[in-house]
């Protein structure tokens, strides 16, 4: 089963007037309401598809995987009261053109009811909040050294079909974010449960390795109590070198930062080889 999202457009001044009205009029728990996984979010068996159309004729494919366990719940609260109009403003005013945002949401399959969460592609504002905002703030994570943003490539490699790659030869973008190191293996049950079939379990490299062939991934981390530890760094080190982002505050600030500096990376050095880093200090948004 295909679903075949994408239409509208992005407008700034609509998406920053709800921010600054209607989300921080909220707390998080009227923003987000969920208190299980949405259908809708539930990829089992799904594709989500990213096309060209004659509005977005060069649609370009952005996966952001949210951390839902523990504290990491803070995050989509912020990027929807704050940061998210001020994300997609400097992107496209940096030249990025047509892009379509799939939030997900990431746990721990060792011990969530809900360790991947999955909305669609979009290009409008209101769509695009519309996803975001039906994630399931689980907040739970096992204690247990780790939580599954492998999924997120999983998915990635698996159930999505994006014409950015196979039209014009452009990756798309998974940028992952947390306090945490990645468990390296995914089950054979976790897989058949979430995404409906599995021939055996899947080592968390591999998937990334296959995920790469069509996408630039990225993994922001986060710097509270886990983030600092010298295994966390070291787990992202060795699976993405110069694609993790330590960033030295736990601020909706570097967060967007380095969520613009991965965008911003992907899509200009596939289309005129100008990497613009992401610790550089034009790309500071907030």
């Amino acid at each position: 089963m295909k679903n075949n999202m994408g239409g509208g457009s992005y407008s700034y001044n609509t998406s920053i007037a709800r921010a600054n009205t209607v989300y921080k009029s909220m707390d998080r728990n009227e923003v987000f309401t969920s208190t299980s996984l949405n259908p809708q979010m539930d990829i089992k068996n799904k594709v989500r598809e990213c096309v060209d159309s004659e509005e977005h004729p060069n649609a370009f494919p952005i996966i952001i995987g949210l951390d839902v366990t523990g504290s990491m719940g803070r995050i989509p609260y912020e990027l929807i009261t704050n940061s998210l109009p001020q994300i997609m403003k400097k992107i496209m005013d940096e030249g990025v053109k047509d892009p379509q945002v799939c939030f997900l949401g990431i746990g721990d399959s060792r011990s969530d009811t809900t360790p991947l969460q999955v909305g669609q592609f979009e290009s409008s504002d209101e769509l695009m909040e519309k996803w975001l905002k039906l994630v399931y703030l689980e907040g739970h994570g096992g204690g247990n050294g780790g939580e599954d943003y492998g999924l997120a490539w999983y998915f990635a490699a698996r159930c999505t079909s994006v014409d950015s790659f196979k039209k014009h030869g452009r990756k798309g973008v998974i940028i992952t974010i947390g306090d945490e190191p990645v468990h390296m293996t995914i089950s054979k049950n976790s897989i058949k449960e979430l995404f409906g079939s599995a021939e055996a379990d899947v080592n968390v490299a591999s998937i990334l390795d296959e995920a790469r062939s069509e996408w630039d991934v990225y993994h922001i981390n986060v710097p509270d109590y886990s983030g600092k530890r010298a295994i966390t760094k070291n787990c992202w080190n060795e699976l993405l070198q110069d694609k993790v982002l330590h960033i030295e505050t736990d601020t909706k600030e570097a967060i967007a930062d380095g969520i613009v500096g991965a965008i911003l990376n992907s899509y200009k050095s596939t289309n005129s080889n100008n990497l613009v880093n992401s610790t550089d200090s034009n790309v500071s948004i907030l």
